[in-house]
């Protein structure tokens, strides 16, 4: 009766990925945008949003920047930073409905399309400038903005002229910064081999952009992108839940760790807005679930990252594999821990999160930092939001 038992469980098992697996083919193939140019919805309840402009237009100007022109080594073009903060002070309040802000938003995103402004120039093929130019423009022109245009054009009205410079603008950068990787896998010599490079965290942030360009031009095909993407970083995670592309990179393994989970979780928020369910897809019990706990077991196991980390992959400026940066106020390393409790908060992942904020007096600094943002879901904003693309108490949440 036991064995009888134990074979039917595994058969259910069986089914119950392969039925996942199958709906998720089914989405990757023929899901279709239901709500144009909804990339993220403004919330009915505002409570946990920033609903407010704090800054004058004036005396806050976001400035086109027109040519990408980052270094070939480790980093990006910092000057898009620097304008994307100071957009954050309008994009933010636009996602929670101030009509000013969103005015402000439009006005700013106009400016740069008549500029025809994060022009890149650099070389099209995949060495370093290209990599961190496209990167730079996806991560910090493209996604945030055609976020806060979805924003804006749920507020206000935008005449049909300026409607199409927008878009037109929007579609010229982000095909130009294409960066999906597809058709390439890494090779000997790295951790890595044998996993497609599409499952890289720049080539996540390149589908973002697609996807939503996609949803705000309401083309099938840009939105249907991101899911390839998806669907290679969940299939060729480790065992362990580890990212083989991202736990290579010394002390900033688990960082990028993060921005990957972060990407993912962009991903399947943007597709649950438009009504597919992707968070639960599995392949061979390889999950986001799986993922997850990886990154749990590091904070109170650190050294289970060190194997992979040593391989030293362009660490930028953390040197030391044994002691991973992680900053507890980013949102770029914990943005994703938002949008996995709300949603799951039975999962034994985030049972073990409960466990550990009932009694901290025994933890370590890693669980610390991820006790502290458990702790203040639903309560604190983040300053910035580059790797989430909108602020996660508001937008993440459930």
């Amino acid at each position: 009766m036991i064995f009888k038992r134990v074979i039917f469980l595994i058969l259910l098992s069986f089914i119950i990925t392969n039925i996942s697996k199958s709906d998720f083919k089914e989405i990757k193939k023929k899901a279709i945008i239901t709500k144009p140019e909804i990339i993220f919805p403004i919330r009915e309840k505002l409570d946990k949003c920033i609903n407010n402009m704090y800054v004058n237009q004036t005396t806050n100007p976001v400035l086109p920047v027109i040519k990408v022109e980052a270094p070939s080594g480790y980093g990006l073009d910092n000057r898009f930073m620097y304008a994307l903060n100071k957009f954050e002070n309008f994009k933010r309040p636009c996602g929670g409905g101030d009509i000013e802000a969103c005015e402000n938003v439009k006005r700013v995103i106009l400016d740069w399309a008549k500029a025809d402004a994060a022009k890149r120039t650099g070389p099209s093929n995949h060495e370093g400038r290209h990599w961190n130019d496209t990167l730079t423009v996806n991560l910090w022109v493209a996604s945030p903005m055609m976020a806060a245009y979805s924003f804006a054009k749920q507020i206000i009205k935008v005449p049909d002229n300026e409607d199409k410079i927008i878009k037109d603008w929007f579609e010229r950068i982000v095909k130009k910064n294409k960066h999906l990787m597809y058709g390439m896998t890494y090779k000997q010599g790295t951790q890595a081999i044998g996993v497609p490079k599409r499952a890289h965290n720049h080539a996540l942030s390149s589908a973002i952009a697609h996807m939503e360009l996609g949803i705000l031009l309401n083309d099938n095909t840009q939105f249907r992108k991101a899911f390839k993407n998806y669907e290679a970083a969940i299939k060729h995670q480790r065992g362990d839940g580890s990212l083989p592309i991202e736990t290579r990179r010394g002390g900033r393994a688990m960082f990028y760790q993060g921005r990957a989970m972060n990407a993912l979780s962009v991903i399947a928020i943007i597709a649950e807005n438009q009504g597919y369910n992707i968070w639960e897809y599995d392949y061979k019990g390889k999950n986001f679930h799986n993922i997850v706990k990886f990154f749990i077991d590091f904070t109170e196991t650190n050294e289970i990252v060190f194997k992979y980390a040593k391989e030293m992959k362009s660490p930028g400026p953390a040197k030391n594999y044994k002691v991973q940066d992680l900053d507890s106020r980013s949102s770029s390393n914990w943005g994703w821990l938002y949008a996995y409790v709300t949603r799951f908060p039975d999962h034994e992942n985030v049972q073990r999160l409960k466990q550990w904020s009932t009694n901290q007096s025994n933890l370590n600094n890693y669980q610390r930092k991820i006790v502290l943002n458990f702790e203040n879901i639903l309560k604190r904003n983040f300053g910035t939001s580059s790797w989430t693309v909108v602020e996660p108490n508001c937008h993440f949440t459930k």
